[in-house]
């Protein structure tokens, strides 16, 4: 998979990411709350994956901060992100997205289909995190050559990381110039399938640290609790 450079704000780098020709459909059921050989969730995909991959135009960008230089607006020391980054001097924030086409695409499909449009979004998300791994392993392979670790990523709204911190994060990469992505005051981002996070990076093993359901912000709304699971159980 190769990615190619786009303009970017000073500060940062962007890529045109290129996605795998097919959707990690195990995923796809698990966001669906169904069993992997539901015949009804197949034929649902079968309709929409195609569409998808053709509509999708992913991109991300980044930037590298010394954590001692980060914005206080981002929140980075307190609670759960905090204790994810113990041990990293630097952090790299990240956003990527899939695009106006997946957004104009989901929004037909809700106009047509019910089921559909719910098969549609939850393969939709499953293509965000899939363009996520592709530009974290990017990363990865860039500091791993001058020989830094990295933590796993961790998005905003997750643990006690409050989702306000999306628009600060957008606004420091500029993300609405670079790739496209903007955020609303109430912190949803447009195009929906968009994922923000940051990451650890220090010059010794880092792994990071999951936060529990306990102080999540989602914990009362979110889909992997009512199925009895976890969001690290993808």
């Amino acid at each position: 998979m190769r990615a190619s450079v786009i303009c970017c704000p000073p500060g940062a780098e962007a890529v045109r990411l290129q996605l795998p020709v097919a959707l990690r459909r195990e995923e796809v059921y698990r966001y669906m709350g169904c069993p992997q050989d539901d015949p009804t969730a197949a034929a649902l995909l079968d309709v929409c994956e195609p569409e998808l991959l053709a509509a999708v135009q992913p991109r991300g960008t980044w930037r590298v901060l010394f954590r001692q230089d980060a914005p206080e607006g981002l929140y980075l020391d307190p609670g759960d992100v905090g204790r994810h980054l113990v041990g990293c001097d630097r952090v790299v924030l990240m956003a990527v997205t899939l695009g106006a086409g997946v957004e104009r695409l989901l929004r037909r499909y809700t106009a047509a289909d019910v089921a559909l449009a719910s098969a549609a979004d939850a393969a939709g998300s499953v293509l965000a995190e899939q363009a996520a791994d592709e530009l974290e392993r990017i990363l990865r392979e860039q500091f791993a050559q001058q020989g830094l670790y990295m933590t796993g990523r961790y998005s905003p709204g997750y643990g006690d990381w409050p989702i306000q911190v999306q628009r600060e994060l957008c606004r420091i990469l500029d993300t609405g110039r670079s790739i496209g992505l903007g955020v609303s005051e109430n912190s949803l981002m447009a195009p929906r399938k968009s994922i923000t996070a940051v990451l650890g990076v220090a010059d010794h093993p880092v792994t990071g640290k999951l936060a529990g359901c306990g102080n999540c912000v989602l914990r009362d709304t979110c889909a992997y609790r009512k199925r009895g699971k976890t969001c690290a159980d993808r």
